[in-house]
């Protein structure tokens, strides 16, 4: 399971005023408190400011970096904001957020990562908008992989985003968007599928309990990367819980790890 931590992220209020205050030791705490939890990715996102957005990612960036060996998901609705992160820090392994169908944006994007060698969040979206159904999704990225692959870009290097949306607007989003996984899994293998997990949740009570319900069917699906804070016990938990369940944590070792970690030392079953 890849895990990318969201804490980072301009639109949650709290990192907005910490962007908007140049408060360093926040970012760098952020980072090293997702890092130690577990994250293997760092999504980093200030679209929220706008005509200060490319100013306000380097700043960060430089942050983390200064704090931290982190690897990156550089997350802007902006090629050129992505385009001058690369050119500044020339981030290993990074994934860029994100390309679409759209003409203009998959032909901004995808020099930037053939020139960087970095991978890709490929969000199922073409100039008619957003597919609703699982099957309707499942058409675009596949034009969307076809596409990148004629480009060169490896399937592993492919994040196809599942279109996580509230179920407190559409029902039946959740259920939309586990098809979605299990269509995507069962035609291309090796291409990775991810989503924002917090997004089922928007609008509701008790939004980490729905979150780590979708989070292990998801899993279960084939989810096999997600956007999410990993540094909530409880989603953290959950995840191994279902890594688990899914046949995929032998001798259980990631989750009496995460035990450990997160309750302590275990003592008698309970």
């Amino acid at each position: 399971m890849i895990v990318v931590g969201e804490k980072l992220n301009s639109s949650i209020p709290s990192v907005n005023q910490a962007f908007a205050q140049n408060d360093a030791a926040y970012v760098r705490g952020m980072a090293r408190k997702q890092l130690s939890c577990g994250a293997d990715y760092l999504d980093v996102n200030t679209a929220v400011f706008l005509d200060q957005e490319t100013d306000k990612i380097l700043w960060a960036i430089a942050e983390i970096f200064d704090e931290t060996e982190a690897k990156l998901m550089i997350d802007s609705p902006n090629p050129s904001t992505i385009r001058k992160v690369l050119a500044e820090f020339q981030p290993a392994d990074a994934i860029l957020n994100s390309i679409t169908l759209q003409p203009e944006r998959f032909d901004e994007m995808v020099p930037l990562v053939c020139q960087y060698h970095t991978k890709v969040v490929a969000l199922p979206i073409d100039q008619h908008g957003m597919p609703e159904s699982a099957e309707h999704r499942l058409e675009v990225a596949s034009e969307l992989i076809e596409r990148l692959k004629a480009n060169n870009i490896q399937e592993d290097a492919i994040f196809v985003d599942c279109l996580v949306q509230a179920v407190s607007s559409n029902h039946l989003a959740g259920l939309e968007a586990l098809k979605t996984i299990r269509l995507l899994k069962e035609r291309y293998p090796s291409v990775h599928v991810i989503g924002g997990l917090s997004n089922v949740s928007f609008g509701l009570p008790k939004r980490v309990k729905l979150n780590s319900a979708f989070l292990t069917a998801a899993i279960t699906a084939g989810l096999d990367s997600a956007i999410l804070d990993i540094t909530n016990p409880d989603v953290r938990f959950s995840m191994y819980c279902a890594l688990l369940l899914d046949g995929q944590d032998e001798y259980c070792a990631q989750y009496l790890a995460a035990y450990r970690d997160i309750f302590g030392s275990p003592g008698a079953v309970e």
